[in-house]
């Protein structure tokens, strides 16, 4: 009688399954874990740079607005500035605090922005640039008025002088350089600075919308300001004001505060 043989799995294709598993656990060992990102030092760094420079712009712009303007509105202003020279220099010195801070935080913003479009960084770096350059004129004639009134004090203080219109030439000049023609460009560099943190995500939709809304509304303001529809100086009535507050709650609270405590969420690289 014959036997039938049964057949078994062969030896070697359970060696062959018992290699399959190792090298399927070996693989799922050394496979990279998905963890948390990890900020880079530099990355941090400049996030907290930034939001140090924004509340510093604040902290000077907001009483540089201030100090000097109740002199510069009184009918003998002339006659004041030079004896009160100190409260124009501290004027001054704030002003350029502000427009060191402006310009700085477009630095420290580049080398992280311009990962993600270089055009629109470089533009945001340039526009700050330029407003600080304007703001810088608006400082040049507020030294000026110095001389000016040290001048006119000399010469007697003559009434409806050439030295009169000189000054008032001269508070236009710091008008326009540090409130009408500089918040142009600041509500364009802003702008491009906000449209980047919302198309991409770098901090949540409302803190980038609110301040979309604050610049548009500084752009369009400084162009209706220059056809004397609104007044945009410090304390003026009507809505020039009331308008800055989108910005003002963008970038003393809102943006400041969330890069201290979590900064930008940079797009993982594909």
């Amino acid at each position: 009688m014959t036997q039938t043989n049964v057949k078994t799995p062969r030896a070697d294709q359970f060696q062959g399954d018992r290699e399959a598993v190792q090298v399927a656990s070996a693989d799922t060992m050394n496979s990279p874990k998905r963890t948390k990102r990890i900020v880079g030092a530099s990355q941090r760094r400049a996030e907290i740079v930034i939001a140090a420079l924004f509340v510093l712009t604040a902290a000077t712009s907001i009483p540089a607005a201030f100090v000097l303007d109740p002199m510069l509105n009184a009918p003998n202003y002339l006659a004041w500035i030079f004896p009160n020279k100190a409260v124009v220099v501290l004027d001054t010195l704030l002003w350029s605090f502000n427009n060191i801070g402006i310009v700085f935080i477009a630095v420290f913003a580049l080398p992280l922005l311009r990962k993600l479009d270089e055009a629109l960084a470089v533009g945001y770096l340039a526009s700050r640039i330029i407003e600080g350059n304007i703001m810088m004129f608006g400082i040049v004639a507020t030294l000026l008025l110095i001389p000016l009134s040290q001048e006119f004090l000399k010469a007697g203080a003559p009434q409806n002088s050439l030295f009169l219109t000189l000054g008032d030439v001269l508070k236009q000049a710091k008008y326009l350089g540090l409130s009408e023609v500089s918040a142009l460009m600041l509500g364009l560099g802003g702008l491009l600075f906000t449209w980047m943190l919302f198309r991409y995500r770098l901090v949540p939709r409302f803190i980038s919308v609110v301040g979309l809304i604050g610049y548009t509304l500084v752009f369009l303001v400084s162009i209706a300001a220059w056809f004397g529809l609104v007044d945009p100086s410090p304390g003026a009535s009507g809505w020039g004001g009331v308008l800055a507050l989108p910005v003002a709650v963008f970038e003393i609270i809102l943006l400041p505060f969330w890069l201290l405590i979590r900064g930008f969420k940079m797009p993982e690289a594909p």
